[in-house]
């Protein structure tokens, strides 16, 4: 079986790893290209809010680096394990789905200032869902635009990792006949279903609960 994802694996992989165990082909490849964006981080924030690990490498880049008082929120498992290895810490993670994360993470942050570094194509998921609870701080911290896939890709299972990923490949090219179709959470599967393709997520957005559904 050949499995494509939309995004570049690191070394680390679970995906990678299951694939050199079980004999299974991987395609690793991002249709996105990112920029950082020059930003300045609030000095009063009670919480830094990250929706990607991507927010996690351009927000703490040349040196920036949350207040110690500052607690650190992921929206899920694979943003919480980058955090952590780049912060130092993690006090807060969801699982992946913006509604339940948004849910969950009200319950520690009712009526503080959180601050969310974000891509300028953000969906804004969780902040929008909590914004009369909290006080928003936000600031776009890099650029991530779609570079639309030039050929198609020859694959079995599909595995869609954002919503602009999703545009830039299957706005250009065919899916394989008969492949089946992952997204890694719920905004990501809007997307696909809006394009008429069928396809089922995880309940949490990570590599582990990927490796479930394969």
């Amino acid at each position: 079986m050949t499995v494509f994802i939309s995004r570049k694996l690191k070394p680390d992989s679970p995906l990678l790893r299951w694939a050199e165990e079980t004999g299974n082909a991987i395609i690793s490849r991002s249709f996105l290209t990112f920029a950082p964006v020059a930003y300045t981080p609030p000095t009063d924030a009670d919480w830094w809010f990250f929706y990607s690990p991507r927010a996690v490498e351009f927000a703490l880049r040349d040196g920036i680096v949350p207040p110690s008082e500052t607690k650190l929120a992921a929206i899920g498992g694979g943003t919480a394990l980058y955090l952590g290895k780049a912060a130092g810490r993690v006090d807060f993670s969801g699982d992946g789905n913006p509604a339940r994360t948004a849910e969950a993470f009200l319950e520690v942050a009712a009526g503080q200032r959180v601050f969310f570094p974000r891509a300028r194509q953000s969906r804004l998921s969780v902040q929008k869902a909590i914004a009369d609870e909290i006080t928003v701080l936000d600031a776009v911290c890099y650029n991530n635009m779609p570079a639309p896939a030039a050929a198609p890709v020859n694959a079995d299972v599909y595995i869609f990792t954002s919503p602009l990923n999703v545009a830039a490949y299957v706005d250009h090219q065919p899916l394989a006949p008969g492949a089946r179709v992952i997204a890694i959470g719920p905004s990501t599967g809007a997307a696909l279903e809006a394009r008429g393709i069928a396809c089922v997520w995880p309940r949490e957005a990570s590599e582990e609960k990927l490796l479930s559904l394969l």
